[in-house]
């Protein structure tokens, strides 16, 4: 199988898709028309260029308008295709993408759109080039892949051949049970694309909402095996038309293509091979167990502040680190490092985004197996300095520039604690009840979003949750939750549009995306709640508990309860959840939660939540205007 991408997928003029392409370990291109027009070499060029960097361009595409059509207009369809059969020689091009008439002009008239295909195959094969024929889910009168597999079969011309899109499959709901009729030898590319599970003008839907397998909802992983019970063995490609994308760099953009081509390629047991770059075998997806522990960076004043904050949360001191300038921070399996040593990626990190979570520590019981994946997942690798007798712990670049350390835990491994740093007398762990990490919450821009998804999907193996509105007063907020380890790790994801919302306020104030909330577990929110410094916590307006009142008829005493200590509450049939929150910390802040079986967010809760925030942060900046800023 060959790995190859369309040029219309990856931003930049077609040097740098190229470019990225062959920096990604693609195989081959598609060529879209439009750039190739755009540029400002010949096709002759184009082809050395893509030679010079190991490319094969496997196809030219689209070629539109052609079949079916009245006797005045077929003519001029044919000289038009002659013209781009030229351009194709120049290129080496050895196949040209046939898609289905949206002409109004267009006949319904199979037998003549399959008389016209033979013609047209007839005629590149006298130039070496091969004809696929795709249907296009808008087509005036081929829509469904059936349908133009019937004709190419009506045609019955060696020459030509079917694409099939799972694009255009899935977003017309057909079933994939057809291509069981389909001899491989017939099926002259595949394309792939996925898409959001949204009801909107296919159109619309195709030109701008697209995006790689493995970030939207259809099943493409079943069409992939379907592909792979015919004994398909030629070129795949990615086909997307992603605003997002447009926005992307080309780099990142063709490596999210590749991790998407690698994750498709372990839904099939045994996928036939015969690519020199794609000769790897896939390996199953490995366990990440938890969180180790989260890294927080910070300046000698900053750790102060944090420790502070971290105290009234009933964290304690209890180690410090043998050779860095970085302490340790515990209560139940809750792990938080505070780093201040310069010279390293942490201070680099500060200097970009201030005091922030710079890292997360993944717990794994197979570390080779994780290490060797985040390689073929073409995840930047990354080495701190270390001493002698300490951990050398791998970590990768996560999609939010912080780092991901992977750490090997399991029956006689050593905590990571235990090698590298050493105990503090008398910081023995009493704290408030807190038991774990319950989930962390990080802010990425619009145009990270599908690839954050991506990433934590193939590379991490985790599971994906229905995307979720959140109304914040200043724009909506799009969330989507990340889950591993059967929820023992959750990530949910927001981003928003919307330059005022608290998503965005975060990433300005933090130059980036990042970290923005870190939620801990308790079993007794309301013994815990008492023990917390009211004036960290932030305020719920009183109209809110009338309203939990008359909703789920709560008893008094319990609604009198969660008031005087602004706890939130949800519940749904799967059980209930409380929750608490901080004020925040250059953007961060912390949640206490309390789950009863429940398996979300608190997510009705999250308007309410966002509008006392965006109350304190009027209050801030009301008080900067004058001078009276409050902190922690």
């Amino acid at each position: 199988m060959k790995r190859a991408i369309a040029t219309t997928t990856i931003p930049g003029d077609l040097g740098e898709k190229l470019r990225a392409a062959a920096a990604a370990g693609f195989d081959g291109v598609e060529i879209f028309e439009n750039d190739l027009l755009y540029f400002d070499r010949q096709p002759r060029e184009v082809a050395a260029m893509a030679a010079d960097l190991g490319l094969e361009i496997v196809a030219w595409q689209p070629f539109r308008d052609f079949e079916a059509l009245p006797a005045a207009e077929r003519q001029k369809a044919f000289d038009r295709a002659e013209h781009k059969f030229d351009v194709m020689g120049e290129l080496g091009a050895p196949l040209m993408l046939v898609c289905s008439n949206v002409s109004p002009h267009a006949l319904d008239d199979p037998a003549r759109a399959a008389a016209d295909l033979a013609a047209l195959a007839e005629r590149g094969a006298r130039r070496g080039i091969r004809i696929g024929y795709e249907a296009l889910a808008w087509g005036r009168h081929v829509r469904d892949y059936t349908a133009a597999w019937s004709i190419v079969e009506q045609a019955d011309h060696p020459g030509l051949g079917i694409v099939l899109d799972s694009f255009h499959i899935f977003a017309r709901g057909n079933s994939l049970a057809g291509i069981a009729t389909i001899p491989s030898a017939r099926i002259a590319m595949v394309q792939l694309a996925d898409a959001p599970d949204i009801t909107m003008d296919l159109l619309q839907l195709s030109r701008h909402f697209r995006c790689f397998p493995g970030q939207g909802a259809y099943p493409v992983r079943d069409f992939v095996r379907a592909l792979a019970r015919q004994g398909y063995d030629g070129v795949i490609s990615h086909e997307i038309f992603s605003d997002d994308f447009r926005s992307g760099t080309p780099q990142q953009v063709a490596v999210d293509g590749m991790r998407s081509m690698v994750w498709l390629e372990e839904a099939v047991d045994t996928p036939p091979r015969t690519s020199s770059r794609s000769a790897r075998a896939p390996a199953p997806a490995p366990l990440v167990d938890g969180i180790e522990f989260i890294e927080f960076t910070a300046d000698e004043d900053e750790a102060k502040w944090l420790a502070q904050a971290l105290g009234s949360l009933g964290f304690r001191h209890t180690h410090r680190h043998r050779s860095k300038h970085v302490s340790l921070y515990r209560q139940g399996d809750v792990n938080l490092v505070v780093n201040c040593e310069r010279g390293t990626f942490a201070q680099s990190y500060h200097e970009r985004h201030g005091i922030s979570v710079c890292a997360i520590g993944l717990a794994t019981s197979d570390l080779a197996r994780l290490s060797a994946r985040t390689g073929r997942y073409l995840c930047p690798a990354f080495e701190s300095r270390v001493a002698p007798g300490e951990l050398r712990i791998p970590a990768v670049r996560g999609p939010d520039d912080g780092l991901l350390y992977l750490v090997e835990r399991g029956p006689g491994t050593p905590r990571f604690f235990e090698v590298d740093f050493e105990p503090l007398d008398g910081a023995e762990q009493q704290g408030l009840g807190l038991t774990r990490i319950d989930h962390v919450s990080r802010a990425v821009a619009p145009s990270e979003f599908l690839s954050t998804i991506l990433f934590y999907r193939s590379v991490l193996g985790f599971e994906v949750s229905a995307p979720t509105d959140i109304v914040d007063p200043h724009g909506m907020v799009l969330s989507r939750a990340l889950t591993a380890a059967e929820g023992a790790i959750r990530f949910p994801l927001n981003t928003s549009h919307a330059s005022q919302s608290i998503t965005e306020r975060f990433r300005a104030r933090y130059a980036g995306s990042g970290v923005q909330h870190i939620a801990l577990a308790c079993d007794d929110i309301l013994a815990v709640a008492p023990r917390l410094n009211p004036l960290h916590v932030l305020p719920v307006p009183a109209n809110y508990y009338a309203d939990l009142e008359a909703r789920w008829g709560l008893d008094a005493e319990l609604i009198e309860s969660l008031e005087r200590h602004h706890v939130l509450y949800d519940e749904r049939e799967d059980g209930r959840y409380f929750q608490i929150y901080t004020r925040s910390i250059n953007g961060l802040f912390f949640e206490i939660v309390q789950r009863d079986r429940y398996q979300g967010y608190g997510e009705s809760n999250a308007a309410v939540r966002v509008a006392a925030q965006q109350r304190e942060f009027e209050k801030l900046q009301a008080a900067v205007s004058v001078g009276t800023s409050e902190s922690w």
